[in-house]
């Protein structure tokens, strides 16, 4: 069946609160609470649609927009593709104009309300940032190393992938811990490159998959209260990933990166391609710098993940 097109609004107020609805009980999915928005009608763009369905539910006249998650989900009565932006200007004042009750709420609560499943990723897009940093080489000198961290910390970094592949075990969870504490000083997630079961010991905010660990696993290795990531370079990973549910994966290389000088780049528009099959938030990976985030939004990804230009240089920590 053809997915039904549904133009999906996502606003906030000043203090980063979300805007939900509740379905009228006698609508598909009745009862449970979404993120504004409806069908896009025949001949309709996008944005005539968000201005038309939010002013007709809401109230208030849509001035900008910006993209921020498109997913396909398959219902057993009825397939849906949500094509979800986030909402960067508007005027009036949102009412429930429909009867529906309304109610502003955090991010981080978002899981405290009864959804349709496909709204899981975009609660996920929303309370990811735009930029994933990748720790750099494995350190030979601990202490440095968490100053260069604490160091990216202080630029905004607040989502982190502690990879130090060459480490024993010993030595790699003596190095997340003090990184787990490090990050939680500044409120920011960090999610261990390792064995599952080491993550889990650490306690740490999640897990990111290696390609090669992804491969191996049949059902998502942790619960939903922790993150968890993965690395993917092609479809057939990409729906590895999916049929696991991670919470989002990152897709490399995008452009040339000298860390793997031998790796053709896929470029944005085989990234944007593969993109628009995933039904997660995707980081674009390889050869980008806080400079692509807006390219890699308008290819529909979640921001950019990156080593060298998120890793704080030596001369910082001086």
């Amino acid at each position: 069946m053809l997915p039904v097109h549904v133009a999906v609004a996502v606003i906030q107020d000043a203090a980063g609160r979300v805007l939900l609805a509740r379905r009228a009980e006698d609508a598909h999915q009745g009862g449970l609470w979404e993120f504004p928005g409806g069908k896009v009608e025949n001949g309709e763009s996008l944005f005539q649609a968000l201005r038309r369905e939010i002013q007709e539910e809401l109230g208030i006249e849509v001035s900008t927009h910006q993209p921020l998650i498109d997913l396909t989900y398959n219902y057993p009565d009825k397939s849906v593709r949500l094509d979800v932006h986030r909402i960067l200007q508007y005027s009036g004042h949102p009412t429930g104009l429909e009867g529906q009750p309304l109610e502003w709420v955090l991010p981080e609560n978002l899981h405290q309300y009864a959804m349709p499943a496909a709204d899981r990723p975009i609660c996920n897009a929303l309370k990811l940032p735009p930029l994933y940093l990748i720790t750099g080489p494995d350190p030979a000198i601990p202490g440095q190393f968490l100053r260069r961290l604490e160091a990216s910390l202080l630029r905004g970094v607040r989502l982190v992938q502690l990879r130090a592949p060459k480490l024993g075990r010993a030595e790699y969870a003596m190095l997340a811990s003090d990184a787990l504490s490090l990050c939680q000083q500044y409120g920011a997630k960090l999610l261990c490159n390792c064995p599952v079961e080491l993550a889990m010991e650490l306690n740490a905010d999640g897990v990111h998959l290696s390609s090669s660990r992804l491969a191996e696993l049949s059902e998502r290795p942790l619960t939903n209260s922790k993150w968890v990531a993965a690395s993917c370079h092609n479809l057939e990973e990409l729906h590895q990933a999916m049929a696991i549910n991670v919470d989002f994966c990152v897709i490399s290389p995008v452009l040339a990166t000298t860390s793997h000088p031998n790796a053709v780049p896929m470029g944005w528009g085989k990234f944007s391609q593969i993109v628009t099959m995933a039904n997660i938030p995707v980081y674009a990976l390889g050869g980008l710098s806080p400079n692509h985030v807006e390219v890699a939004l308008e290819n529909g990804g979640q921001g950019i993940a990156a080593i060298s230009a998120l890793w704080a240089d030596e001369n910082s920590i001086e």
